[in-house]
């Protein structure tokens, strides 16, 4: 990668995990001031404007050195693509970009069942999901946040805090049932739970359906269906399924 400011190298990636890595690079700012920033994907999907950005920032002119970046929400045994791009920094607006060569890391097997993420609704409302379960969906555990508002002034927001009381996880598809209570200007309204199922496309677009209900009856996982899917366009929609592989006991010699 080279500018008239600046140029740079993208390196191995290191410290990868399950669903983290951190994303290496060298760059100099030889003629000028220049920024620089990572972006990356998983391997095979189309790289375009909301291809995810992260680490990177702005260095003086003479600055060399390292760059990185930390990425996190990865999804398990996936293959990510990434390279360094930079730009340089005039006193009317920044120059063009451009990237350096591009890298690949595949994430670690996951060790637990997890189904998280989230994404916007509309203008104001916000779902988002941390659960995570045994290969074999015991010991379900995590959160379920539905914060739901809007635009107008007289309709105040609603937010349903609950606990996850099952989750079902086969490959790209998960299901979830959460158990909790809806509060309107911070005072308990009602008890609801949700049966939530989510098909995570990594490549393509994630899916997902839910079915509320009132009471506080735990939802039944193995019960859900996932003929009614609705397509999540949205690209801040970032739902990642996890299937862990079952572990088959070691036997003694």
């Amino acid at each position: 990668m080279a500018l008239a400011g600046c140029y740079g190298s993208t390196e191995p990636a290191t410290d990868v995990g399950i669903d983290s890595a951190t994303l290496n690079g060298r760059g100099t700012a030889n003629n000028g001031p220049a920024g620089s920033y990572f972006e990356y994907w998983l391997t095979g999907s189309e790289v375009g404007p909301d291809t995810p950005r992260a680490g990177g920032g702005r260095y003086p002119a003479g600055a060399s050195g390292p760059i990185t970046g930390k990425l996190t929400k990865l999804a398990a045994a996936s293959s990510y693509s990434y390279r360094l791009c930079g730009y340089d920094i005039g006193e009317e607006g920044g120059g063009p970009e451009v990237c350096a060569q591009t890298r690949t890391f595949t994430t670690k097997v996951a060790v637990e069942d997890a189904l998280r993420g989230g994404f916007w609704a509309g203008c104001c409302s916000r779902l988002d999901i941390d659960a995570t379960s045994a290969p074999n969906g015991t010991a379900a555990g995590g959160s379920v946040r539905w914060y739901r508002s809007s635009s107008t002034p007289t309709s105040p927001p609603r937010t349903f805090n609950g606990i996850v009381t099952c989750l079902a996880v086969d490959g790209s598809r998960a299901a979830l049932g959460a158990v909790g209570k809806w509060t309107q200007n911070g005072s308990p309204e009602t008890n609801a739970t949700f049966l939530i199922t989510v098909v995570d496309g990594r490549t393509q677009e994630d899916t997902y359906n839910e079915i509320e209900t009132a009471g506080s009856a735990p939802p039944n996982c193995a019960t859900a269906s996932f003929a009614n899917q609705n397509t999540l366009i949205d690209p801040q929609a970032d739902f990642i399924v996890n299937d862990a592989p079952s572990r088959t006991p070691t036997r003694a010699r």
